[in-house]
């Protein structure tokens, strides 16, 4: 907590203001690298960095200082994450990507505003990269909602409607303010779920931006990520969280390209009404959510868009708290959302139900280590798959509280919510070891508290570990290209969490498309027997075990698993696999060619 920069030491007393500002700002000798009136230093793993000047002037601060670290950073892993999107197209893929980088990501490119084109360069010019690539990795996330629309189209899956039903109104964000928090003041925790997890989290990076043009503010970001318009918040006290829908037939080419606008908003915005003026002056490509808070008025405006419709959905008092997940809250733009991957679709809304019961379990004391803790949240004992917060792809989290311009940042490997939070003022613009400092707890000492938040995880060590070797399992299969990896570290995952239904689910697919046909068959059969809260898994872990029974001959058993699957509730396409499967057996080269998607541990096309 701050009282006009007197700090709050563990033991209750508090620090005056100016041994409070030597103790938020004064970095440890030897550990800050300086380039003008830049400077570079690392806390807990982080990058913490400093950028003053012209848009070109603030990219070649973050080239030169950063330039050890931005080649193997997430820029360089997005460039190439095209052509492993397009992976099913076999050799033809890599020529697939650069028809789609010359075409689509130009057209993105032609979009890109002259500031972000000017950062963009110095950011070039500074790390001594090419600026191209760098061009072709900034522009992957339109491009890639791109691609998505289309498969979508091609796929033509109906509304994703049915799975809305249950929101009265995957990253995830959580505000509480007013009545629900301790202090009144407004937090604004948020868990940013995206591609990167062998990068993003290994150089995650707290960028402090004082442009020439525009108000200071903060970014929670990564090492070659240049702007502020997916997590930041500025010195009016607004705080930003970006939020992508992926299975839309909204995408149109044409449009400002993601993260810009937000960054004009971080830059510009004094208040919630100039935000949304912002915002709406600009048409998207893609289909995505801001959730931006004021925290000085206590207000949330979640504004839904895609290039067809803009949404702003206002809550402040009397409400006192407001979460959300991938999915859009308004009708008509919910309408657009297709049901091409049913588990994805439970999985938002469990996602979305259970992080506004914690809100309302937890109202009346929230605080930044509850905040933290709703991150940090695994779901139900019965799948830690389904409903968590805490996820595979989980790579940044933050707790914003903005009327005192602090930042908490997790650190450490994904689900990085599970791990410890560091304190950041923007006010001092560096790390604030001792804001936020509580007394010490059973089994947590006053030291461990001024490090920062240290969320209670649920579930033993072991739960940890087990989901641990899953994440490892999916690097090697999806970075690397490695079943044999991934099909070791799943079993490793099963043995130290024995009771988790789709970590069987995934370790019998891998084993399938290794053509370990018997050990496939028995996990599927330990999914069945563990059972699952969603009827239509257990209807897919039929129509898998029936598969592994055709291909080792017996063709009576698998007729029965196919029927039995029909008979349950199965995903329209699974219905269609069960039906197939009834019509003729299952053959080994469909199972070697099997795209397996491990978040959900599933496959989106059986």
């Amino acid at each position: 907590m701050i009282q006009e920069l007197g700090v709050f030491t563990p033991n209750g007393s508090v620090l005056s203001s100016d041994a409070g500002r030597r103790l938020l700002s004064e970095p440890p000798v030897g550990n800050r690298t300086d380039f003008g009136a830049a400077w570079h230093k690392q806390v807990a793993g982080l990058h913490v960095v400093k950028l003053k000047g012209s848009f070109y002037e603030m990219g070649l601060q973050h080239g030169v200082l950063l330039k050890e670290y931005i080649p193997t950073g997430p820029v360089s892993y997005f460039s190439e994450y095209l052509e492993k999107l397009l992976k099913p197209l076999g050799a033809a893929a890599p020529v697939a990507r650069r028809a789609l980088q010359q075409t689509v990501g130009r057209s993105v490119e032609k979009n890109l505003p002259v500031f972000a084109k000017e950062t963009l360069r110095g950011l070039a010019e500074g790390a001594g990269l090419n600026e191209r690539h760098l061009l072709d990795g900034s522009t992957m996330p339109d491009a890639m909602l791109w691609v998505v629309t289309q498969l979508t189209r091609f796929g033509r899956p109906g509304p994703a409607v049915r799975h809305r039903l249950d929101l009265s109104l995957g990253c995830t964000s959580a505000v509480a303010w007013g009545a629900a928090t301790q202090d009144g003041k407004l937090l604004h925790a948020r868990n940013f779920d995206y591609h990167g997890v062998g990068t993003w989290p290994k150089h995650q990076a707290v960028v402090f931006h004082e442009p020439d043009e525009g108000m200071r503010y903060v970014s929670v970001a990564a090492a070659g990520i240049l702007l502020g318009g997916v997590t930041a918040m500025n010195e009016a006290g607004l705080t930003l969280t970006m939020h992508q829908h992926m299975f839309t037939d909204q995408v149109r080419l044409g449009g400002t390209p993601v993260g810009t606008v937000g960054d004009v908003v971080m830059r510009h915005a004094q208040n919630l009404d100039e935000a949304e003026a912002i915002l709406r002056a600009h048409r998207p490509i893609g289909c995505w959510t801001y959730i931006i808070t004021d925290g000085k008025r206590r207000e949330v405006l979640c504004f839904e868009e895609n290039p067809a419709r803009q949404v702003a959905i206002r809550r402040g008092a009397p409400d006192t708290h407001f979460g959300y997940a991938n999915v859009f809250l308004d009708p008509e733009l919910g309408a657009t959302e297709q049901d091409l991957y049913p588990s994805y679709w439970r999985a938002n809304s469990g996602r979305h139900s259970r992080v506004n019961q914690l809100l309302e379990q937890h109202s009346g004391r929230i605080n930044q280590e509850t905040m933290a803790e709703i991150l940090a949240d695994t779901g139900n004992t019965e799948c830690r798959l389904r409903a968590s917060i805490s996820m595979l792809m989980t790579v940044a989290s933050v707790v914003f509280k903005p009327e005192d311009g602090v930042v908490w940042v997790a650190t450490g490997d994904a689900p990085t919510s599970a791990n410890r939070f560091e304190a950041f003022s923007l006010q001092a613009e560096d790390h604030a070891p001792l804001i936020g400092a509580v007394p010490a707890t059973e089994g947590r000492s006053a030291a461990d508290k001024a490090c920062g938040l240290v969320p209670s995880v649920g579930g033993a060590r072991t739960a940890r570990a087990g989901f641990a070797a899953y994440s490892e399992a999916f690097l090697a299969y999806t970075d690397d290209e490695d079943l044999h990896t991934a099909r070791r570290r799943m079993v490793e995952a099963c043995e130290l969490q024995p009771d988790q239904p789709l970590f069987h689910n995934l370790r019998g697919l891998l084993e399938l498309q290794a053509g370990n046909v018997a050990s496939s068959e028995e996990a599927f059969e330990r999914v069945l027997e563990l059972g699952h809260p969603d009827p239509e898994r257990l209807a897919a872990a039929h129509v898998w075990r029936a598969r592994c029974r055709d291909l080792r001959g017996a063709r009576s058993a698998a007729v029965k698993d196919y029927r039995a699957a029909l008979a349950g509730t199965p995903d329209p396409a699974m219905r269609r696999a069960a039906r197939r499967g009834l019509m003729q057996p299952y053959n080994p080269r469909r199972a070697r060619k099997l795209n397996i998607e491990f978040s959900y541990a599933d496959v989106v096309a059986p």
